[in-house]
Parts: C-alpha cells; structure tokens; sequence
C-alpha cells in the first residue's frame, strides 16, 4: 500500500513539474515570436518611411540591414527581394542577385501574406523565420526575409531544468518522509494492532475487540472486524449447542436411512417376483398344455393297458385250448419281437408299408388277412421278413389276439415312461424357475440352464418359431443364483413377440449360441423378427420402458435381467437391431465373486466332485415341493 502511494505521489509530483516546465517554455517562445514581430516591424518601417521606398538605392537597403545586424545581436540574416523574387539586399553579399524559391517568400509577394514561424537554422540552433511583404498602395514592391537566432532558450531551459530537477527531488523526499511518518502511525500502528487481534480469534479468543478512535476506512474496518468476532463467538456457541444433539440426531436420521433402504429392497424384490409371476403366468398356459398332453396319454394307454390285462387271462384260456397250434419254440421269439418294435420310437407306417403286409397275408392264406395287417401296422410289426418267419402263428384265430394284447401292453408301457419323463422335465424346470433362494450361489451349467427355459416355452416355441441350438459342449461352471434362469425366459419371450409381431405367414427363426471366449463365457440369442427402433435402444434396460403395445409388456423384464446379469459380474448389450435380425450378447466371467464374502452362501458341494454334487442336487430338488 505504502508502494502504491509513494508511486503515486511521484507520478503527481513529475507530472506538475513537466507541465510547469511546458508552460514556461511556451512563454518564453511567445515572448521571443513577440521580439521577433516588432522586429520585423521597425524593419519594415525604417526601409519604407526613411528611404521612402527607394528600392534603387541598395546602398541604403545595405545600410540599414548593417545597422540591424549590429545593433540586434539575435538576428542571423536579413534579406531583401523586389517584386520579382531577386535579391536585391542581403547580410551575406554572396546572395545578392539570386532568384528566391523559398515557397514564404514567394506567397509574401505574390499574395501579400507575411510568415511567422520557428525553424530549425542547423542541426543545433533553433531561429525565428519571418517573411514580410512591403506595400505601396495596394501593390506588393518587395519583401523581407529575416532569421532570428532563439539558442539562449535552451541555455534558460536547462537552467529551468536543473532547478525544476533540484525541487522536484526535494519534494518527493520531503513528500516522502512525511507519508511514511503519517502511514506509520496512521495506518501501520493500527494495522498491526488489527493483525494481533486476527491472530487471537483465529487461536479461539472471541472476547477480543479492535480498539480504533478513528472514523476512517480503517476505522470501519475495525468495527466491522469487532462485529465479525461477536458473529463468530455467537455462531460458536450455536454449533457447540447443536453437536450436543447431533450425536442423537444421526442416530435417528441412520435409522430412518435403513428403514428407507430395507423398504427400497423390500420393493426391489417386489418388483422382481411380480415380473416373475407375470412370466410365470404367460408360462402357465403353455405348461398346463404341455403337462395335459402327457397325462391324458397315460390316462388312455393306463385305460387301454386295464382292457388288455383283463383279456389276456381269456385270451390265453383260448390259445390253450385251440387243437389247431401246434407248441412252437417261435412263439417266444415272436413276443420277444413284438414286444420289441412294438416299444420301438418310429413313425406309423405308411400306406405302402400296409399294402405289402396285406398282399404277404393274403398270399399265404391268412384268413382276416386286412384286419390282421392294420393291427400289425399299430404295433410297428411290419417287417416282411419277420412276418414270414411268424406266419404261422398269425394264422391262429386264438393265438393272434394274444400277441396283440402283447404288443400292446409293451407299447403302452413305453407311452407310459416316454409321457412322465416328459412331466418330470417340466416340474423340475417349473421348481428351478420358481426357486426363490435368490442368495444361495451354486455352480450352474448355463446350457443346462436355457434347456430348462426351452422347456418351460416348448408350448409356445413350437408353435411360433424354430429353435436353433449352437451349444459348446465343454463349457465350464460359472456360480451362479438361481435368478439365472430369469435371464433366458425373459429374452426368449421377447424374441418369441419380436417374431409373432411380423405376422402369421413370417417364418420365425431363433438361433442360441453359446461359446468361451477368453475368460468370459458369451451367450447370443438371435431372432428375426420386427427389431427395436434405433432411437430406443438406449433405453430398453430402463425400467418401466416397453416398446410393447398396452397390454403387452411391463417394462420391468429387461431392466430385472440388467439387474441380474449386473449382480453376476456380466454384461448384456444389443449387438445388432434392424428389422429382420436383432441380437443380444450376454457374457460372464468364469470366475468372479457375486457377493462379499460375509453375504456368499456358497455350500460345500461346490467342492465336491461334478458326479457326486449333481448326486446331492437331484436329492436335494426330489424333496422340494412341486409347483403344481
């Protein structure tokens, strides 16, 4: 501060002085133009009025510029010119009878107009020009050219300057010690004191105040510094009366937090279940459709098994007791391959198939011969070969009915075991999808895992698209929840709308792929159908986002399958959508740690042999309850 006045101070100091030091100067160039005018005057009057303009006497003009030479030191030159800008007198004789080009001069006789101004004679020496015209009447006779010397300024300048220079130093020194002895008991002094005082209050004394007398700027600055203190010590006790109750205050806000947090979980799985159920119910359709298939199979073949049991103890009264058969090692061998094609997976026969079992019976004189090849045909005996071997036996109105009931019972024993296994896939893929031990972590084939959503959707699948499976068959465990299998039917039943909303004559296709790649295990679930808006994809894992007509979708499917796929370590991303081809590419890390370890519930099968943990998991799922 006290820099910036010092400076200050200078700069006013210099500034007067160099103005003082122009005015002066300009004064004394006036008083030496002023000189310079009269001059010229009483040179223009002496050669008009004593000489009555006599231009022809030069030696008169000669004459009076010798006396104006001598007399007045300060003039350098006189010349004088007629009408026609010849020299006709001159202080320097050399000149005499030149023509004049100096443009002054020329004006001055042409126009009538005289010049005053400063010039520079040398490189030096500053002069004076003046130019003057001599009338007679009106009419312009001659001029005067006339140079001046002014080189006693600069001699009176420096002389200015040096005294100036002397004052000004004095001045600022003077101006100097008084400034710093004013600031330092003025200013300094009570800046100290304020700087002591800021020490205090920032080492904790609030009862300090600033003592100023002084109604200045620094005196408002100490007041407002004393009022600032007085804050401060009230703001103090304020936050020490508030950490009394803060301690209280958090506790009940920490458990207002867990309250909203346990609530905000409690909604999240909410959410979850009812997404769950929501699948679940388009599921359930599918799945009662498929199970009733099955079951009505085995409540017929069980009716149709009953009828046959109860007739073959009659059927084999009869066998006994017909004279026309003959006991025959064949007959064994004959159930043995009835019952044997009879269990046998194929397609039913064909129409030609029927033809050549007809004509064989027909040329060995078979008598029923179409009725016994239509139940021949039912129970896939149609092998012309075997019924040459057989032919025989089937010529027996009594033995015949026995080897149907036969084949019969052995074909409905295969429906029998072909249709429950079909139900037990079912269940056990319903109770995997409907586990609800959503922290419990077990190491999960994901083949195994979107078989069993392929299950669950066969009904709907089957009907709408066709399944491309492309799994790796050396794919290794990833743990896993069982929040997993969540993942497959989600997409799969958004694929299945994607293809249903091309139309009814629109051939769908989905095509699953599973592969390792690196340390990472990728599963791509390509379908062909309508695709995802380019401007929405962004947002199809937001939740509450459907591109689904009303009705159809809520919004919450992607965004839970997010969620899960987040929680496992993975990753889920829209590889490619375009109308008639989207794909989706879900990857996991091999190994990777879904919950801290003080929430994992990893179990001690994960430790054990694949043979015996799947061993423990069957146990363990034949003893939950079924869904249904």
């Amino acid at each position: 501060m006290m820099a910036m006045v010092s400076v200050s101070l200078f700069l006013a100091i210099t500034s007067a002085a160099y103005l003082m030091r122009n005015l002066v100067y300009q004064n004394i160039v006036d008083q030496k133009m002023t000189t310079a005018e009269i001059l010229t005057a009483s040179l223009v009057h002496d050669i008009k009025y004593e000489y009555d303009l006599k231009l022809d006497h030069q030696d008169g003009f000669k004459d009076i510029i010798s006396k104006y030479i001598t007399y007045y030191r300060i003039i350098e030159s006189i010349s004088i010119y007629d009408y026609e800008g010849v020299d006709i007198a001159d202080s320097n004789p050399y000149n005499i009878g030149t023509i004049i080009q100096e443009r002054e001069v020329i004006r001055a006789i042409s126009l009538a107009k005289p010049s005053l101004r400063i010039n520079r004679l040398d490189r030096n020496r500053l002069g004076i020009h003046s130019v003057f015209p001599i009338l007679r009447g009106s009419k312009v006779v001659a001029a005067i050219d006339m140079h001046i010397s002014i080189k006693d300024i600069e001699t009176i300048m420096s002389a200015i300057d040096r005294r100036i220079m002397t004052t000004l130093i004095f001045t600022i020194t003077a101006a100097s010690v008084a400034l710093f002895i004013i600031s330092h008991r003025v200013i300094l002094q009570r800046l100290s004191r304020l700087m002591e005082v800021t020490h205090q209050i920032a080492a904790g004394n609030y009862d300090i105040q600033v003592r100023d007398k002084f109604g200045d700027e620094l005196g408002q600055l100490a007041k407002a510094f004393n009022h600032m203190t007085c804050e401060l010590k009230k703001s103090k006790q304020e936050i020490e009366d508030y950490n009394q109750h803060l301690e209280s205050k958090v506790q009940e806000a920490t458990a207002q937090l867990n309250q909203a947090y346990e609530d905000l979980k409690n909604a999240q799985s909410q959410l979850v279940l009812n997404e769950k159920m929501a699948c679940l119910g388009v599921l359930i359709a599918g799945i009662a459709h498929e199970i009733n298939t099955p079951v009505g199979a085995i409540h017929n073949v069980a009716r149709n098994l009953e009828q046959r049991v109860e007739a073959f103890p009659q059927a084999l009264e009869s066998f006994k007791k017909d004279q026309d058969v003959e006991a025959d090692n064949n007959l064994v061998e004959c159930f043995r391959e009835l019952i044997k094609t009879s269990a046998t997976d194929r397609q039913a026969a064909s129409f030609q198939e029927i033809r050549a079992v007809e004509n064989l019976l027909k040329e060995e004189g078979i008598a029923g011969w179409r009725k016994v090849a239509a139940s021949l045909a039912q129970l896939n005996f149609t092998d012309l070969d075997k019924i040459r071997q057989f032919r025989h036996l089937f010529r027996s109105s009594s033995l015949f009915p026995l080897l149907e009931s036969i084949g019969s019972i052995a074909q409905a024993t295969k429906i029998v075991q072909t249709s429950s296994k079909k139900i037990e896939e079912i269940v056990r893929a319903l109770k995997y999808y409907a586990y609800t031990d959503k922290d419990r972590v077990e190491k999960t084939q994901l083949n195994e895992s979107i078989n069993t959503a392929l299950i669950l959707l066969r009904n709907r699948l089957k009907h709408t698209v066709k399944i491309v499976a492309e799994f790796d068959p050396d794919l290794p465990e990833i743990p896993c929840t069982s929040e997993i299998h969540q993942i497959w039917t989600n997409l799969l039943n958004n694929a299945c709308d994607a293809v249903e909303a091309m139309g009814e004559e629109w051939s769908g296709e989905i095509v699953i792929r599973t592969q390792r790649v690196a340390d990472r295990i990728v599963v791509t679930i390509t379908d062909n159908g309508i695709g995802i808006p380019e401007d929405k994809i962004g947002r199809i894992f937001d939740p509450f986002f459907t591109t689904k007509d009303i009705g159809k979708g809520t919004g919450l499917g992607l965004s839970i399958v997010s969620g899960i796929i987040k929680k496992h370590k993975g990753e889920i991303r829209v590889v490619e959508s375009r109308r008639g081809h989207t794909v989706f590419e879900v990857s996991f890390p091999i190994e990777a740690k879904l919950l801290p370890e003080s929430e994992q519930v990893l179990t001690a099968e994960l430790n054990q042999p694949t043979e015996k943990r799947e061993k423990t998991l069957n146990e363990r799922r034949l003893c939950e309850p079924c869904l249904l």
